[in-house]
């Protein structure tokens, strides 16, 4: 079970616990880029960070994470996706599986995309905020205690020719109709940090 923090203000992020994307299935070649998801709640915020180890990533070269914040009321059925691709193309959307909808989310949820380099390398980075009262107009609810269980995954991705790679914190079967659905969601758990 990955711990998703609960904090009282902006993040930190080098104090939040790493969902390292390490499950590459379809990766028979040794690239397999490093990278890693960081997730919390503020009082009024979802924030994800996605850290993607690259020198010189293709335009094409995506991190995405998917997360079910009540999947007591539907197995994880309803959930928000955000992704966003080197080159600036960012998808921000709430997916319902049960009745095939998408709903766009990107005028109400925010994003930013930058690189540096840290002890582990070269990164690009994405970071979402989704405001609680946003997600609540999908969910019917948004209040997350200590100890909430959660659903979901965090991918890493490219569909480059040059450097194809499918990777996911999860395992995710790549070859299925939708490897970013439910089917291949993990727990996620509200904690204290």
């Amino acid at each position: 079970m990955f711990p998703v923090s609960m904090i009282a203000g902006e993040p930190v992020w080098d104090s939040l616990p790493a969902a390292k994307i390490i499950h590459y299935p379809l990766e028979k070649a040794d690239y397999k880029p490093y990278a890693q998801a960081k997730v919390c709640f503020s009082p009024d915020d979802l924030h994800i960070r996605i850290y993607c180890f690259e020198n010189n990533p293709s335009e094409q070269s995506l991190a995405a994470a998917a997360i079910s914040l009540f999947p007591e009321e539907d197995g994880g059925k309803r959930y928000f996706w955000f992704s966003a691709n080197r080159s600036g193309k960012v998808a921000c959307k709430f997916i319902d599986e049960r009745n095939g909808t998408e709903k766009d989310l990107s005028r109400r949820a925010s994003h930013r995309i930058f690189s540096g380099e840290d002890l582990q390398g070269i990164y690009w980075c994405v970071d979402f905020t989704l405001p609680l009262a946003a997600a609540e107009k999908f969910c019917g609810k948004s209040y997350i205690e200590k100890g909430h269980r959660m659903k979901g995954n965090f991918y890493k991705i490219s569909d480059d020719p040059a450097r194809p790679h499918y990777g996911s914190y999860y395992p995710a079967d790549f070859t299925a109709e939708n490897p970013y659905g439910s089917a291949f969601f993990g727990d996620l758990a509200a904690e204290e940090y």
